[in-house]
């Protein structure tokens, strides 16, 4: 509401103004001062309310999605940036900026779902859910943003399935427990804005709503399928330019970066933008042509389906007649749209949207990313509807497509800019084919978006991946799928357990965890090991037990002292929810960090030893180093230097950037091309003897780890700065024996062991302390452990069963490594 009503003033106001007898002078100076007014006071807003509102939103949802924590969502899900995020968008559309209002709306539905989420019976119920708290991130509350974030595209869009399916591919954890509940948000979020709608304009003054908005379309559109190289052909062009936009508007960040670091010149920055547009937008409807209309208003002009403004005392003085480049200049961004899809054939000249689809497109990549909450969906309709239109103009004068094509073929090309810049295929044909009522559409839409989905993956990733980067949010998943090249395993990316790490003791004195914590202090958690057998043996590890959090190795500090010469750290350590073997390739890690939320995976062998972590930034830093075939980070720290070395054109490399590069790669060997295309994700693994119990390590598997080895910031270990680790009678307690899960068929010593299970297999640990090892082969006898004083140990391991037996239960389900005894017995 509040957004139309301010478009609907801008719009009568702006139509005043162009209509005066006056000087052409006045009239710019009175357009460039309305709209440098509501662009200041939508930074004025923001930045007095919150800056967190700034932006889409879209890429920081995303990142939070996909378990990122950041600074920078201290203030993102508070009441006070969706206050911010409501007026600024309201006052940044109104100022004709070219920008869109869907992406801050689903940021604003995000922050409703967080905020009705806070209440103290959710956060208990969230806090009984959330089991595993060191080595995952808040699941619970994620599902909640993903389903504000639905019900934001649904407000926006009117197409509740399409919200569903968006939130879907912008998270990395989907279940059937969100999906249902995301569906039935969306739908009551739909029939509560119907409803609204309807009972306002039935029993109040809605006109308002007409502006600003995007227009409930109900189009009928034809089926051209003997037309499908035409399609195709748009596909391709429009993939193409929704990717290079996202090539020029990361330079524009990485360039913005560089000049507005402090909150001034972000404000500045925002006014030069709105006066520049200003200029663009006031002085092109010179070139414009003028247009007869089919009704006989002075004001109002119908020409198909479509209403608009005539705008025809704007260099254009004859009656019934109005000026093409003036009404896509100065109509309300839904009006824009709704022309460009039901208008009639030849409504605008071919050189009136050239002109204004290329400054257009220039404006749009400048303006993504300033200190306004701008979103990218109209934007891209209105480009994308100008680009499938000028072809359908062309097709039409080649008697090709029929004149009442022009809408189709609009519709398909927004479609095609949409997926070569968000690359989301299925979610925006929902959304495209629900916001025009036109189910007929889909299987062109999805070939459309399909197409430029893929063309677009040939030179870059997504905005939204760019964006993420830009921002320096370590998400994971950048480079999934093409991590089935790459033989990497577990082995190869871990943090290794050799003595130089972060790795604690069971029993640790008081100096060597202030030390830890002094040391590493970017770890939120330690892995926690027990003893090993023989001290002095070199590469000797102990037994994984879990890990403990950073802040309750501070508690057990402040609780015992740092002088204590030993703190048993069992009554806080964490039993790990899952384990995987060194040899794990890296498609099934990534599977499961993504799908279930960790941020630290334990890699341990099949009979105990701790081998290694595997935290987020580990992935994160394999994937930006190894895994990206664009070497993103790498292309935005290289632009960033040269910018400040001056070279700010210098830095677009447009000599040798990656589209000439990628170009150069297709029309060298075209067939070779496309079969890499079709066949990049189709190629099976090539996996030696790994899943075997008897299987030894492959020295070849550790050559990435060997150029991964130099970590200076863990090669410094806490334990030796301290001299000799206090000593510990076995009988004291303290130093726990490891335990044999079972005899192996194999023989030889632990060293000599098995590196893994299949990689199917994980260890899951059951809330009554019970630890099941599934899917081995080598099914072994239940056999209890046995404790340092002969007693039994308080959670029973088997071996080959793949279920947890129905033992007794445990109290403190968040440390459960205790079993009930004395937290003296150091047991794990």
């Amino acid at each position: 509401m509040l957004v139309s009503s301010l478009y609907g003033l801008r719009s009568q106001f702006i139509f005043s103004i162009v209509l005066l007898n006056e000087n052409v002078f006045v009239k710019f100076l009175q357009y460039t001062a309305f709209n440098l007014l509501l662009a200041w006071s939508c930074c004025f807003f923001m930045w007095i309310i919150s800056p967190a509102a700034s932006g889409s939103g879209i890429p920081d949802v995303k990142a939070y999605l996909n378990g990122v924590e950041s600074p920078i969502f201290k203030n993102f899900f508070t009441i006070k940036t969706f206050i911010a995020k409501v007026i600024s968008s309201a006052l940044a559309v109104s100022s004709s900026l070219v920008m869109g209002k869907e992406g801050p709306m689903l940021h604003a539905g995000s922050i409703l779902a967080v905020v009705m989420g806070s209440n103290k019976w959710m956060q208990q119920q969230m806090e009984v859910a959330a089991h595993w708290g060191t080595y995952t991130y808040n699941k619970e509350q994620r599902d909640l943003v993903a389903i504000g974030a639905a019900c934001g595209v649904t407000t926006a869009f009117k197409a509740p399935v399409g919200g569903v399916l968006f939130a879907m591919e912008m998270s990395t954890r989907w279940g059937k427990e969100i999906m249902w509940r995301c569906f039935l948000a969306c739908a009551i979020t739909i029939v509560v804005v119907r409803e609204a709608v309807t009972i306002c304009s039935t029993h109040g003054h809605c006109k308002s709503l007409q502006w600003g908005s995007l227009i409930w379309f109900k189009i009928t559109f034809p089926t051209p399928y003997e037309q499908v190289w035409a399609i195709i052909l748009l596909a391709v062009v429009g993939g193409y330019l929704g990717c290079l936009y996202i090539s020029f508007n990361t330079w524009v960040c990485v360039v913005r970066k560089k000049w507005t670091k402090f909150m001034w010149a972000r404000i500045a920055e925002v006014c030069a933008i709105s006066v520049a547009t200003s200029i663009v937008f006031f002085f092109m409807p010179v070139a414009g042509r003028c247009k007869s209309c089919d009704s006989k208003s002075d004001d109002q002009c119908l020409t198909g389906g479509a209403q608009f403004k005539t705008f025809q005392g704007f260099h254009c003085h004859t009656d019934h007649h109005y000026n093409d480049l003036a009404t896509l200049v100065f109509n309300p961004q839904g009006y824009v749209i709704q022309a460009l899809f039901q208008a009639h054939s030849g409504t605008f000249s071919f050189t009136s949207m050239l002109l204004y689809g290329l400054l257009y497109w220039l404006m749009a990549g400048i303006t993504y990313g300033a200190f306004i909450p701008s979103g990218l969906f109209t934007p891209s309709l209105v480009f994308g509807g100008l680009l499938g239109r000028m072809w359908a103009e062309a097709l039409v004068a080649m008697h090709v497509a029929d004149e009442r094509a022009v809408g189709f073929y609009a519709l398909l090309g927004a479609a095609a800019f949409l997926g070569g810049l968000m690359r989301m295929s299925a979610a925006q044909a929902l959304i495209l084919m629900e916001m025009t009522s036109s189910p007929q559409m889909l299987p062109f839409l999805m070939l459309v978006l399909v197409i430029s989905k893929n063309v677009g993956d040939c030179f870059n990733y997504g905005v939204f991946e760019h964006q993420m980067m830009l921002k320096n949010l370590a998400f994971v998943g950048l480079a999934e799928s093409n991590s089935k090249k790459f033989h990497i395993n577990a082995a190869d990316i871990m943090k290794r357990n050799d003595d130089k790490g972060d790795t604690l003791y069971i029993t640790e004195p008081g100096c060597v965890l202030a030390e830890a914590l002094d040391t590493f202090r970017d770890n939120a958690a330690f892995p926690v090991t027990t003893h090993p057998v023989e001290p002095d043996e070199k590469g000797g590890k102990g037994n994984f037990v879990g890990m403990i959090s950073r802040r309750n190795v501070a508690e057990l500090i402040d609780a015992h002292g740092v002088e204590t010469e030993c703190i048993d750290l069992a009554p806080k350590v964490e039993v790990a929810p899952i384990i995987i073997p060194p040899n794990m390739p890296l498609p099934f890690i990534y599977r499961i960090v993504n799908a279930e939320g960790f941020n630290y995976v334990p890699v341990v062998r099949w009979n105990g030893p701790l081998e290694g972590i595997i935290s987020r930034g580990d992935l994160v830093e394999v994937q930006n180093e190894q895994l990206d075939r664009f070497h993103l980070k790498e292309q935005l720290e290289k632009m960033a230097h040269e910018i400040d070395q001056g070279k700010i054109i210098g830095s677009m490399h447009l000599d040798n950037n990656i589209h000439a590069q990628a170009f150069k790669h297709i029309f060298s060997n075209p067939v070779a091309a496309v079969r890499e295309v079709l066949d990049k994700d189709d190629k099976p693994m090539q996996v030696d003897d790994t899943y075997y119990l008897g299987a030894s390590v492959d020295e070849r598997d550790r050559s990435y780890a060997s150029a991964m080895a130099v970590r200076s910031s863990h090669d410094v270990s806490h334990r030796t700065r301290f001299g000799t680790r206090v000593s510990t009678d076995p009988s004291g307690g303290h130093a726990a024996t490891p335990s044999r899960l079972g005899a192996s068929t194999h023989g030889g010593t632990q060293g000599d062991q098995v590196e893994g299970t299949e990689a199917a297999s994980v260890v899951t640990a059951a809330a009554n302390g019970g630890v099941s090892l599934g899917g081995s082969p080598h099914a072994s006898a239940l056999q209890p452990l046995a404790g340092p004083s002969g007693g039994a140990a308080a959670a029973d391991v088997e071996m080959g069963a793949g279920s947890v037996g129905a033992g007794g239960g445990v109290e403190d389900e968040r440390a459960p490594l205790t079993g009930g005894l004395a937290p003296s017995s150091g047991r794990p």
